[in-house]
């Protein structure tokens, strides 16, 4: 049974018991991501998540960690374009220890300047380190065009300009702005009691006060047909096409995931036999479905030499033909149906997996679910529906292309 407590302050906590394991995981889950940004402080979320792990009033760095280390348990975080998580997964007799930490990270940060400066710094590496991964940043690129003056083709990481703008004032801005109890969610899942739950949520989380500001309304991304391509002294050329996909909550999700699986999916789907096992035309090729709360993003990556880009997105442009066409074979589509379920049947083993489950359908939709009630969405999904989402979204002229390679 899944419980929800709302706190005197309006934070919402979600609560599940498991009496079969012995341990315990908590997430804070924030609505604020790349999404709630600006040009100006592109990149706040991601430092701040890293910010809360260097030090309170009461702890080092080194004692945030050593104290998690001791109790033999986990802490970490999270970033995404909608929302900052942490978490941590420690024995149920931790439990109470876990939930001080956490709640000593948020409310008693210092960010330290010295800290905050070469935090800065590890940052702007890890924005070179993605650069230089071409697979990284053409899918990051595919994003950037594809919803072009929207805040979501704002990278997570920012970029060295908005980061190095960062100060304490902006941070301080920021979470007065999103760290708030109406704009959070806690999601325990594990060996506890509900009573135990209330009681130390209610003495480490009471200090979230609501948001003085006006809630903001869930934006609306618009998506752009466009393609952009960047040089780069490299041996392979790395593209991404992509059409605007289905938002989280629509009813063509999960049609459009077990298309995704069929089509590029997995080492058994069409893209990855046809055109690398039985042609040999590209090392890496599969396809994707990025969903967010108000839009998405589906496509396909591959990178290969550039004398066969043309053969490979002739063998591509078939393929998608094809399931426009309906030639998808009852097999294909029984077992992309299967294996999408099987995964997530045995994700739902992990106590910090139903976590998640709990915490993003709360923080983005404000409802609660038991995670099982994901398998007959699954389930329900006819054959038909999948070639219906093929016609939706394979449309020639939609198609946004990101490239980069040794190219002029």
């Amino acid at each position: 049974m899944i419980h929800k407590i709302i706190m005197d302050n309006g934070l919402r906590i979600v609560f599940e018991k498991i009496d079969h394991v012995k341990s315990v995981s908590t997430g804070i889950w924030v609505g604020a991501g790349s999404i709630n940004e600006t040009t100006i402080n592109n990149g706040i979320s991601h430092m701040i998540e890293h910010m809360l792990f260097k030090g309170t009033k009461k702890r080092s760095a080194f004692d945030i960690a050593e104290e998690i280390d001791s109790m033999g348990g986990q802490i970490n975080a999270f970033t995404t374009k909608e929302c900052t998580g942490y978490y941590t997964k420690v024995a149920s007799y931790f439990f109470d220890k876990s939930l001080e930490i956490l709640s000593d990270m948020i409310f008693n940060s210092i960010f330290d300047e010295v800290e905050l400066e070469k935090e800065k710094k590890v940052i702007l590496e890890e924005i070179l380190m993605y650069e230089d991964s071409p697979e990284d940043y053409v899918h990051e690129l595919l994003t950037k065009i594809s919803f072009e003056g929207n805040a979501i083709s704002y990278p997570i990481l920012g970029d060295i300009q908005s980061v190095n703008a960062i100060d304490r004032q902006v941070i301080d801005d920021y979470m007065d702005n999103y760290y708030t109890s109406d704009n959070v969610v806690i999601s325990i899942v594990g060996n506890t009691t509900l009573d135990e739950v209330k009681q130390l949520c209610n003495k480490y989380f009471s200090n979230f006060r609501k948001r003085s500001k006006i809630t903001e309304v869930p934006k609306l991304f618009e998506y752009t047909a466009n393609k952009q391509g960047v040089h780069k002294n490299i041996e392979q050329l790395h593209f991404c096409i992509g059409v605007k996909g289905f938002e989280r909550n629509s009813p063509h999700y999960y049609s459009a995931n077990i298309l995704n699986n069929v089509l590029g999916g997995s080492m058994s789907s069409r893209l990855f036999q046809n055109i690398r096992e039985q042609s040999g035309l590209v090392y890496s090729i599969y396809s994707f479905h990025s969903s967010y709360r108000m839009s998405g993003l589906f496509g396909i990556y591959s990178a290969l030499k550039e004398d066969n880009v043309e053969e490979v997105l002739q063998q591509i442009k078939y393929e998608l033909g094809s399931f426009k066409k309906g030639e998808i074979s009852a097999s294909e589509f029984e077992r992309a149906k299967s294996q999408i379920k099987g995964n997530y049947i045995l994700s739902l083993e992990n106590t910090s997996n139903r976590m998640t489950v709990l915490g993003r359908r709360e923080l983005f939709y404000n409802e609660t679910i038991q995670p099982e009630d994901i398998i007959p969405k699954i389930e329900r999904v006819a054959y038909g529906d999948v070639i219906d989402v093929s016609k939706m979204l394979f449309k020639e002229s939609d198609f946004n292309i990101a490239f980069t390679g040794n190219i002029e």
